[in-house]
C-alpha cells in the first residue's frame, strides 16, 4: 500500500511538473507585436537602432517581451511595455533611459564612465559602469549605494 502510495504521490507531482513547464511558452514576434509603451519607448531612446529580433515569453501569470537590437543590446520588458532590463553588452546605454540625477550624479563622481546595464526595479535602478562598478539609485534617481 506505501508503494502504490509513493508512486502515485511521485506521478503527481510529475505531471504537475510537466503541466507547469509546458504552459511556459517563448515565440518569435515582429517589433509591430510588442505592446505600445515598449515601441514608444524604443522610437523614444533608440532610434539609430533598428529591432534585430523580438520574442514573448507567457508563463502561467506572467509575461515578458524581449529586444534584441542591431547593436547587440538587449531590452526586456513587463507584459505591458515597461522596461525592466537594459542590456548594453558593453556599449554605453543612451542617457536618456534614465532619470537625469543618476546621469548627473555619474558625470559627477565617475567622470567619463558610461553606462553599459540597467536594471527597473520596483524601488529604484542598479546601475552597472564600463568599469565594472555597481550603483543603486532609488526611483527619484538618488544615490543609494556603491558596490565595487
Amino acid at each position: 500500500m506505501k508503494t502504490k502510495l509513493k508512486l502515485f504521490a511521485t506521478a503527481a507531482i510529475v505531471a504537475l511538473t510537466t503541466a507547469f513547464s509546458a504552459n511556459a511558452q517563448s515565440s518569435n514576434i515582429t517589433s509591430a507585436q510588442l505592446p505600445s509603451k515598449a515601441l514608444d519607448f524604443l522610437k523614444k531612446h533608440f532610434t539609430k537602432e533598428t529591432v534585430s529580433y523580438a520574442k514573448v515569453e507567457k508563463e502561467m501569470f506572467d509575461t515578458e517581451y524581449k529586444v534584441y537590437l542591431s547593436n547587440g543590446t538587449e531590452i526586456e520588458f513587463d507584459g505591458n511595455g515597461n522596461w525592466e532590463d537594459i542590456d548594453g553588452h558593453y556599449q554605453p546605454l543612451p542617457v536618456s533611459v534614465l532619470p537625469k540625477a543618476i546621469n548627473t550624479h555619474i558625470k559627477q563622481n565617475f567622470d567619463g564612465q558610461k553606462i553599459i546595464k540597467s536594471e527597473n526595479k520596483s524601488w529604484g535602478y542598479e546601475i552597472e559602469l564600463l568599469d565594472g562598478t555597481e550603483l543603486e539609485f532609488n526611483n527619484a534617481g538618488k544615490f543609494i549605494r556603491i558596490d565595487r
